[in-house]
């Protein structure tokens, strides 16, 4: 008899209470209850774990998925539109040899796809020939006039490729859908990667898992040698429709991953037939554009009247070969479910091939025997729309589901050409973790493939989506689906690759990264400006409560009126409080401070101000690093109200402001420390300086315009508002006197927390921006940065201040009133000149970067 090892016994109670669904294909175990091939190796490995090791390392896995807020939205689901991203601990595992099988059949798939698309856009031979029918092809919405005369470099219409995959109860791959347009997915396969592999990085490399690096490499050479002229560091923008749209995430990650400039259609626009970048320096030429968004909304010229977005005269572009577009507009065509149902005959036409991965057996009603075929087995198929479009599936899917049979059939009657019917797919199940155990879930595949000079390379894995029923994909997003990293476990040691090899070719040195667009400056400026108006209201807020929780009696604070009309003008509490006194209103205060600060609809409180800064962060996503945004993601989660809203209190809200001021003093350390010194520093840190600077005024205004209130708590409390109050204590110990208070808030250009070190700092920035240095006078942004700096420069600290003294508050007062007034036509001024991204041609320079030879 066998004895049983430790490790055995371990993976016998990890496997124990795993219970594959009766009639369905396990991709874990086989008919005898063992692990299939390509398992063995993973199932050991995890059984060494110690017990409760799983579950903690999950947790780590959660917390990092968290920290990143990944999210994606369902197409067509406005009742849900973003989402957290879920994935299972547990990849789903294929062995090599049968994924190579796979994976042949994929690219022969992609070939055909390019090449039927080439056909329908070119000679329509398919057609001529009867291999397709004509009705399939001229009754689709999306085969318009406007895409054709595009002739693709190679005459390659696709650059990616992808297929959503599912396994029979046969055991065999089937093809659920073809995706041509701009297959999503790309994103979350490498961040379920990223987090699975970190998880179980012992078990990873020992299992002999494929990489996915060597996909991405081949993506980023198709789409520089796809470049018109051949350039060898062609300009490549990623085009994203831009937040809250379900892909933003993948776009940014993507973006970031690939090296792209990732762009909105208002970032770009048609010059004498050249696409172009606006940045600040001018227009820069674009050779290849990376679309994400679906070809109906890139070029509102030609095509949907109803477009919001697009890039006016893209499509003239492309047939003037000008600009590379991947993949090519119109390419969505072929991934109607239409098609499927006459593949094998076009693979035969096009390739002279036999189709090697096939397609779930589908009948297009506007055929007549498919029709009849159809209505006689109604209850068996599954009706979908023949045309799709990206998008746009789901009403139509719930619509299908609110119909009885009959009203299906007559449906199909009126207009045959319309719906496709498919079989049934009884998809495979996979081990998800779930509630500490090991639950069977029907799962799909998403495969993706990229052209190369010899065909198509097809990803070495892929993106599992998992859902508790076998209903069509497009309707389990609606119930809540996971997903799974897909491993190929190879036979054969994996060599380690990354996506940054070293090049052959000489790359010219250079001290700014890539151009940056007046979209992307204009929210770092807002971002920055966020920022600081989070922590000013933070340290005011700190300060505050410090204040109403301490032994001492309300009226015995002299400091809490200056306070509370700080407070009333940031909009954290109601005027009335500084109306009415302060004898009644505030045991009522310290009950509903913390309401009022956490309330995200009241404009101005701290939590509204916070969602704005967390928003402006969304937009920059790929400008910042992994650090300064989880720090600002944790800002965001960890400053909301509690699930028991009425719990907090006052002290609780004091821990959650001191927590907040480390994080943000850590954002400064990281903008401080890791951001170089161009352009995306120079406007985060022009929107820090300027609110920085409205904040001192604002705090300073708030004591300075009730001269008798000036007493020694009252400045001592202005200073620690303004984090300067160790400095003070260092330069003139214990006493405190308005003179230098004034001097070290204001005129001190050595303290990072004055005025006027924010003016000079403002100065220097508008100094560096770009601008035509032949125009012989200064710009109105440098007049106004220049004459401000002068003003705080001539102040009479020793005169105002005795002027204060003996009651005469006003020119004081009045001085900051007016810098106050002009900080923000400084900050339109910029905005004029800069960030207004939309402008006239005439208004912007063309640059032209050529490659030194």
């Amino acid at each position: 008899m066998a004895v049983l090892t430790s490790t055995d016994v371990r993976q016998k109670n990890l496997l124990e209470d795993y219970a594959p669904q009766v009639g369905v294909y396990d991709e874990l175990l086989d008919a005898q209850g063992q692990p299939r091939s390509g398992w063995q190796t993973f199932c050991r490995q995890l059984g060494e774990l110690a017990p409760g090791e799983f579950a903690r390392r999950w947790d780590q896995a959660q917390s990092l998925l968290h920290e990143n807020g990944i999210a994606y939205g369902a197409y067509g689901d406005s009742e849900n539109p973003l989402r957290p991203w879920v994935v299972d601990p547990l990849p789903l595992l294929i062995a090599a040899e049968a994924w190579e099988r796979v994976a042949k059949g994929l690219a022969q798939r992609a070939r055909l796809m390019d090449r039927l698309l080439a056909d329908l856009y070119g000679p329509q031979t398919l057609i001529n020939r009867r291999v397709l029918p004509a009705d399939l092809m001229f009754r689709h919405p999306g085969f318009l006039r406007a895409y054709h005369g595009q002739r693709p470099a190679g005459n390659r219409f696709l650059t990616c490729y992808a297929a959503d995959l599912a396994r029979g109860s046969d055991g065999q791959w089937r093809v659920l859908a073809d995706r041509t347009e701009a297959p999503s997915g790309l994103g979350f396969a490498l961040e379920n990667r990223i987090v699975v592999s970190r998880m179980l990085p012992d078990v990873f490399h020992r299992c002999q898992v494929e990489r996915l690096a060597p996909h991405f490499i081949a993506l980023h050479q198709a789409l520089a040698e796809s470049a018109p002229q051949h350039r060898e560091n062609p300009r490549i923008v990623l085009l994203s429709q831009g937040p809250g749209t379900s892909n933003y995430f993948e776009d940014a990650y993507l973006a970031r991953y690939l090296g792209y400039t990732l762009v909105e259609a208002g970032d770009l626009a048609v010059r004498n037939g050249q696409v172009m970048l606006k940045t600040l320096g001018g227009l820069l030429s674009v050779d290849v554009v990376f679309r994400r968004p679906n070809s109906e909304h890139c070029d509102p010229l030609e095509l949907a009247s109803d477009a919001s977005s697009g890039i006016v005269g893209l499509l003239q572009a492309a047939r003037e070969r000008t600009v590379t577009i991947a993949n090519t507009l119109g390419a969505g065509l072929v991934e109607s479910p239409g098609f499927m149902a006459y593949l094998p005959a076009c693979c035969q036409e096009l390739l002279r091939e036999d189709l090697l991965l096939l397609s779930v057996p589908t009948w297009w009603c506007g055929d007549p025997a498919s029709k009849s075929h159809v209505l006689d087995h109604l209850d068996e198929l599954t009706i979908r729309r023949a045309y799709r479009t990206r998008g746009q599936d789901l009403p139509f899917h719930r619509q299908l589901q609110s119909w009885s049979k009959d009203e299906l059939a007559a449906a199909i009657r009126r207009s045959p050409h319309a719906f496709v019917a498919q079989q049934r797919i009884d998809r495979s199940a996979a081990p998800v973790w779930s509630d500490g155990g090991l639950k069977p879930q029907r799962i799909a595949l998403r495969s993706y493939a990229v052209a190369t000079p010899e065909g198509f390379e097809v990803m070495q894995g892929g993106l599992v989506r998992v859902s508790q029923s076998s209903r069509p994909l497009d309707l389990s997003i609606l119930s809540g689906e996971g997903s799974k990293d897909a491993w190929i476990v190879s036979q054969q040691p994996v060599s380690p690759i990354s996506l940054l090899q070293t090049q052959p070719q000489t790359v010219e040195l250079r001290r700014s990264g890539a151009e940056l667009p007046s979209r992307v400056a204009d929210n770092l400026y807002w971002l920055g400006r966020h920022i600081e108006r989070s922590e000013a209201a933070a340290r005011l807020l700190r300060t505050t409560i410090l204040r109403l929780t301490s032994e001492t009696e309300f009226e015995q604070l002299p400091e809490l009126p200056m306070l509370l009309r700080a407070l009333a003008e940031q909009g954290q509490i109601e005027p009335g409080y500084v109306v009415q006194g302060i004898s009644v209103p505030l045991p009522d205060l310290r009950r509903s401070l913390p309401t009022s600060v956490l309330d995200q609809h009241q404009v101005g409180s701290l939590r509204f101000t916070v969602g704005q800064l967390f928003r402006a962060a969304t937009l920059v996503r790929d400008r910042i690093s992994t650090d300064s945004w989880r720090i600002i993601s944790r800002i965001d989660q960890h400053f909301r109200p509690w699930p028991r809203y009425a719990g907090v209190d006052l002290t609780d809200l004091l821990t959650m402001l001191d927590q907040m001021i480390i994080d943000l003093a850590a954002f400064s350390g990281m903008v401080m420390e890791s951001m170089t010194r161009g352009n995306i520093w120079r406007f985060l840190d022009l929107g820090r300086r300027l609110e920085r600077a409205l904040q001192v005024i604002c705090l300073a205004r708030s004591a300075l315009e009730h001269a008798r209130e000036l007493t020694g708590p009252v400045l001592e409390t202005l200073l620690e508002v303004a984090d300067s109050l160790m400095t003070y204590r260092g330069r003139y110990l214990a006493s405190l006197q308005l003179g230098p208070v004034i001097d070290l808030l204001l005129t001190d250009d050595t303290n990072p927390r004055s005025l006027a070190y924010q003016l000079v700092v403002l100065a220097e920035h508008v100094e560096r921006l770009p601008r035509d240095h032949s125009q012989p006078l200064l710009a109105l942004d440098q007049r106004l940065a220049i004459g401000l700096l002068h003003d705080i420069r001539m102040i009479d600290v020793p005169m105002l201040a005795d002027l204060h003294a003996r009651g005469q508050s006003a020119p004081l007062v009045e001085l900051l009133t007016a810098l106050e007034e002009r900080l923000p036509k400084l900050s339109d001024a910029i905005n004029h000149q800069y960030l207004i991204h939309a402008g006239p041609a005439q208004q912007m320079t063309e640059i032209r970067m050529e490659t030194p030879t």
